[in-house]
């Protein structure tokens, strides 16, 4: 912990000696350097006491998450994780899906904390990078679900295909690229999928505008922004200051990254029954 706190501090000390930032880049490379060195603390609090075990949120009981390829870790841990993201979370559990595919698994956060509490669904998990993949199978194996979950590299748009014939959904995170791969017309299997994918406006404005389009002709569609919502803290934190509070729950967001929740129009019983009955239906 030491070797931490003097690295942070070496870098802090470059920082405002260069003569190529003002007082305010400056500033702001300092509190974003210190707050992620105590996030890191409370991370290391946390590990120490619960050995990488998820304590709330729909994958509370995931365990051994003891890395993270993407995003913050303290928030996976306490699970507070994009919380905006839980009802939805909770609806596709209960959602008699045959395949998930995860694109962009990272270490298999959402891979594998959906597979626990989805014993029927096969899931697919992707992920460009090696070690990505790597703490994905490690993930998968702390959580006994060898066989549940295959791990590969590129998912390319035509791969949509393997998947159809089935209830799906798409469970999509890649920083951008979902830009080229999620067209319906380009990857006509993405028509009858449903799709759970963040959006990232930070890096192209209007993005989630563009890619809601492509899909209202088949898709019910739902918007959801980042949210600051009450949280629940585990019984660890009640000395905490309000600062290590925050802290805690912090995702290292830079700009906004809102989530589209997009399911097939499916027609409901009653207009099923119409079709059925109707003569238009039977020329």
């Amino acid at each position: 912990m030491k070797d931490l706190t003097d690295r942070v501090a070496g870098y802090l000390a470059g920082d405002l000696a260069n003569p190529a930032l003002d007082n305010r880049q400056r500033m702001g490379k300092a509190l974003a350097m210190l707050s992620r060195w105590r996030q890191t603390m409370i991370r290391n609090h946390l590990l120490a006491r619960y050995h990488g075990t998820v304590l709330s949120g729909p994958f509370a009981g995931l365990t051994g998450l003891t890395e993270v390829m993407e995003g913050c870790h303290v928030p996976k841990l306490l699970g507070s994780y994009e919380r905006e993201l839980h009802a939805v979370v909770e609806r596709i559990i209960g959602t008699p899906y045959d395949v998930v595919v995860n694109v962009g698994c990272a270490e298999g956060y959402y891979a594998v904390g959906m597979a626990r509490r989805m014993p029927a669904a096969r899931f697919h998990a992707f992920d460009t990078n090696p070690g990505a993949q790597a703490a994905c199978r490690r993930l998968i194996e702390r959580n006994d679900l060898a066989g549940r979950i295959d791990v590969g590299g590129t998912l390319a748009g035509a791969d949509f295909a393997r998947y159809a014939g089935g209830r799906a959904i798409v469970v999509c995170d890649i920083e951008g690229a979902e830009k080229d791969l999620l067209d319906p017309v380009a990857h006509p299997a993405l028509a009858a999928m449903d799709v759970l994918v963040e959006c990232h406006d930070c890096f192209t404005p209007g993005l989630s505008e563009v890619i809601a389009r492509r899909f209202r002709a088949t898709h019910r569609i739902e918007l959801h922004r980042r949210q600051v919502l009450p949280f629940a803290m585990p019984d660890s934190f009640d000395r905490a200051s309000d600062l290590d509070r925050m802290l805690a729950l912090w995702e290292w967001r830079s700009g906004p990254t809102p989530w589209l929740f997009m399911t097939v129009a499916r027609p409901s019983p009653a207009d099923a029954r119409e079709g059925e009955t109707s003569p238009a239906a039977c020329r």
